[in-house]
């Protein structure tokens, strides 16, 4: 799945870092046998064992994966974001044995893991790369990822205790994953800001590419379905303030005109345009969220509660440090803004 907040950290990441006076580059691990998801042939074998020695949790596998096909993909979106990569990333592939030889050497000073949901806690298979096993330990260095969840199941607790506890550099980007690796491994990790966060919005705007938008509207960019009454607060909002409504993601069968709603087929650098020049940014989604705190824009950050899992320790982390606790809701009110 291509998602606008996964790549952008990734190369706010990559900046930040060269900023420091280093060179940087994105490491992959050769042999995925998909353009869009995460298929290695290591990964799927493992995932299968995993899922033997743990039937209870085959049920929900099977919905994910069939969530994940079920997504259609746009082609033109699915190029804008290669073509984004392609301008914006250096990239190098290693093939599993390769990548370890080369991690030891001094080829690279540093390895760094972060910042999205890389540690998810529920998942079944905690990639290894994912955690830098393939470079030397003194090597390691994890720079804001996310467990993604509000607790660590038993069957992965050993295995993560295990990874987490061998990256010396250890830092995370919300107060729930801090909390869970000093349960877990008796570590405290720093709580440090998203590499979104880390780049203004004047270094952000060298990256976006203009889209046709009309004058005066309400951006909204929802990773889950939202419910029918947030909904129909959106459309009472909009209505209210008189604005047209932009979707990205999981928003339809809106009760608003037609001709007033606006689907754009956006890439990294469309979304840029989007964020910066809306009136009003309502999303569930993080980077959504923080995309607007940075071009300071009036917005609601709506509770991604749509799930089996709260994920809302990572908006609720941000918005408390910054004193916008309000802006986050369990439902859209429809109040002024």
């Amino acid at each position: 799945m291509k998602n606008f907040g996964s790549v952008l950290q990734v190369y706010a990441l990559c900046e930040a870092i060269k900023r420091l006076g280093y060179h940087s580059e994105v490491v992959w691990q050769s042999g995925n046998m998909s353009k869009n998801q995460d298929i290695r042939p290591v990964k799927v074998i493992r995932t299968l064992l995993r899922l033997c020695s743990h039937p209870l949790l085959l049920w929900s596998t099977v919905k994910a994966i069939i969530e994940a096909k079920s997504q259609v993909i746009d082609e033109l979106k699915e190029k804008k974001f290669n073509d984004f990569v392609d301008a914006n990333f250096v990239q190098s592939f290693y093939d599993p044995e390769e990548i370890t030889k080369m991690a030891a050497t001094d080829k690279f000073y540093k390895f760094v893991c972060g910042s999205d949901q890389i540690w998810s806690s529920t998942t079944l298979y905690p990639d290894p790369m994912m955690y830098l096993r393939f470079a030397p330990k003194g090597k390691r260095v994890a720079y804001a990822p996310s467990l993604g969840r509000n607790y660590i199941p038993n069957y992965n607790k050993k295995i993560l205790k295990k990874y987490i506890s061998d990256v010396p550099c250890l830092s995370v980007r919300e107060d729930e994953g801090r909390r869970l690796i000093k349960e877990l491994t008796g570590r405290d990790a720093l709580v440090v800001a998203d590499p979104t966060l880390l780049l203004s919005s004047r270094d952000w705007d060298s990256l976006k590419i203009e889209i046709e938008t009309p004058g005066n509207y309400v951006l909204c960019y929802f990773l889950d379905t939202p419910s029918d009454d947030v909904k129909t607060n959106i459309c009472k909002y909009a209505s209210l303030s008189g604005r047209d409504i932009v979707v990205l993601g999981k928003l339809n069968n809106l009760n608003y005109p037609q001709n007033k709603i606006h689907f754009p087929v956006a890439g990294p650098g469309e979304f840029l345009h989007l964020i910066s020049n809306a009136s009003m940014v309502i999303t569930d989604s993080y980077h959504g969220m923080l995309f607007a705190i940075n071009y300071r824009k009036k917005f609601w950050s709506v509770e991604r509660a749509y799930s089996q899992y709260d994920q809302s320790s990572r908006q609720l982390t941000v918005l408390s440090r910054l004193d916008l606790k309000e802006r986050y809701l369990c439902k859209i009110s429809g109040k002024d803004e």
